[in-house]
């Protein structure tokens, strides 16, 4: 049984309960979601929970192998087990006397954006949004972004610039298992070795390090992912670390001023790191985004629709895309990019490669769509921006960011300041056009002194909290290693020195570096992070892979 499976029980509990009791009509044991779905994809195998009737779930188990199904895992707790059965089996396996109910398993929905193969492809963006002049003028040669994702896969395009990968998983490797980090790898620095340059990225000549904090399902707690920014502010100078792109997010409402997720990217930001973060894909409904992207120091992206690369009267803010004004009357995301159907690199085997077969262009790359992609693009365009101006601080550079867009789209909700234009800002940071005009002036920094708990909002996972093999919820004022949860201790001064490592592969060898005292387990941490209204969830911010 894996926690991820647990918790996406406990979602989808929390929305059925009571549970149905055995029925013998069909359509009523399977939600009005899961019966659409299976009509509309009768050849998929999709995702299903499966509660049993009988004393034993044998027959229910062999009846789904019948029909042409797997059973992925058992499921106890809920009397049932998981399973990934063909859409048209369905309405068979919901008559069968031995199931008393079918849902579709919250992690993995059938939602995506649709539009024509291709389109939003980095060609395009390139001409969209000007960065073929902008790479006239720099590469990002010599930059580094930080990645803190579900970790990077080795991939031509990439070649040996993945300077470092961090992983804080059990995975303790550094590569990406669910697919999300190597597909924002390729979009920000990906140079194009596997298609003749034809998909290559925003800043070809970039390094990353990448910082894992998700494994195969993608889930992840906040204590960690402020464990991973720890990390990246304590090497910032070994890897020149300039540029944090940050895909991550909850739907927690507290106030960015005592929030402990928004005071760690104003602590990267304050290190001289400029910290880009997706607005997330919860729009286009008023007040929808995603923690730390409501904070007012960091770069936060929308995605925009570009319908035709050729017409810009049809340009739009993406329908996904989450809109402003945050719980504190931020007005955000700060700009837009392009998000829809961003073609990047694949990690072959991945658990987004295995359900998206179709998001496949050839054997190397991938097509996604979210705020996800449109931020890696701006995170891209920063590294250009560093490469042309080493002395830019993060301040400058958002206001050479916001200074530079294309208006064309301002206006529209959750637009911000436009889109963004590559050749403009890398022109402006040259010249040091806004140098008298940094951005964030007389903003109120956060304290980091509130509730780690509501910064979560309603992302939990599961974790062996006391190391006696059972799996328990992450809630309250605990981190994910079970430790006790301090605004007061940890805001002060462990923003210095090594103390945050995490296990570290840089190759030829593997290093073990001791990061909390307490030891992970290999199943000790999942969760619903990527269990959301699409392929992801609100959590990393990506929206469709078809």
């Amino acid at each position: 049984m894996t926690a991820a499976v647990l918790v996406a029980l406990m979602v989808l509990v929390g929305m059925i309960s009571p549970l149905r009791a055995p029925s013998s009509s069909g359509p009523a044991k399977t939600d009005p979601a899961l019966q659409q779905m299976a009509a509309e994809h009768p050849h998929t195998l999709l995702p299903v929970i499966v509660r049993v009737a009988s004393p034993s779930p044998d027959r229910a188990e062999r009846l789904v192998e019948r029909l042409g199904g797997r059973v992925t895992h058992e499921l106890p707790i809920i009397g049932g087990f998981s399973a990934q059965v063909p859409g048209s089996a369905i309405p068979s396996l919901a008559k069968s006397k031995d199931v008393a109910t079918i849902w579709s398993d919250g992690r993995v929905h059938m939602a995506s954006q649709q539009g024509p193969p291709g389109r939003g492809a980095p060609t395009d963006v390139q001409n969209t949004v000007n960065m073929r002049h902008a790479l006239e003028l720099s590469t990002g040669a010599g930059v580094t972004v930080a990645l803190l994702d579900t970790g990077v896969s080795q991939a031509p395009d990439l070649g040996d610039r993945v300077l470092a990968r961090i992983d804080f998983t059990p995975d303790h490797n550094g590569y990406d298992t669910y697919g999300h980090g190597t597909h924002m790898a390729g979009i920000i620095a990906g140079d194009g070795t596997a298609s003749s340059g034809a998909w290559a990225g925003a800043a070809p000549d970039a390094n990353l390090v990448s910082v894992k904090v998700a494994g195969a399902d993608g889930s992840t707690d906040v204590s960690i992912v402020i464990a991973g920014m720890q990390w990246i502010v304590s090497h910032r100078a070994q890897y020149n670390i300039r540029v944090l792109n940050l895909s991550f997010g909850t739907d927690a409402t507290q106030s960015y001023v005592i929030d402990p997720l928004d005071y760690a990217v104003e602590r990267v930001w304050q290190s001289g790191i400029l910290v880009v973060v997706a607005a997330g894909n919860r729009g286009p409904t008023v007040g929808t985004v995603n923690k730390p992207g409501d904070d007012p120091f960091v770069v936060t992206v929308g995605a925009a629709d570009l319908h035709n690369n050729h017409n810009k009267n049809d340009d739009a803010v993406a329908a996904f895309s989450s809109v402003g004004p945050t719980q504190d009357g931020l007005a955000k995301p700060d700009l837009v990019a392009p998000g829809i159907r961003i073609v990047s690199d694949r990690a072959a085997g991945s658990t987004i490669d295995q359900l998206y077969p179709k998001a496949r262009i050839g054997d190397s790359y991938f097509k996604g769509t979210g705020t996800s992609q449109a931020a890696a693009i701006v995170s891209g365009i920063a590294a250009l921006m560093f490469e042309a101006n080493p002395r830019l601080t993060p301040d400058v550079a958002k206001a050479a960011l916001l200074g530079t867009t294309n208006r064309d789209l301002v206006g529209q909700p959750g637009a911000g300041d436009g889109l963004v234009d590559a050749y403009a800002a890398v022109r402006a940071a040259a010249s040091g056009a806004f140098l008298a005009r940094p951005a964030n002036i007389r903003l109120r920094a956060g304290t980091g002194l509130g509730s780690l708990e509501a910064s979560r909002g309603s992302n939990h996972v599961y974790a062996d909290l006391n190391g006696d093999g059972v799996l328990e919820l992450v809630a309250g004022e605990i981190d994910v290693l079970g430790n006790s949860w301090s605004g007061n201790s940890w805001s002060g001064n462990s923003w210095s020195g090594n103390s945050w490592s995490g296990y570290v592969y840089e190759a030829p060898r593997w290093a073990m570096v001791d990061w909390s005292g307490n030891s992970w387990s290999g199943t000790s941490w999942s969760g619903n992070s990527w269990s959301g209204n699409s392929w992801s969830g609100d959590s990393w911010s990506g929206n469709s892979w078809e």
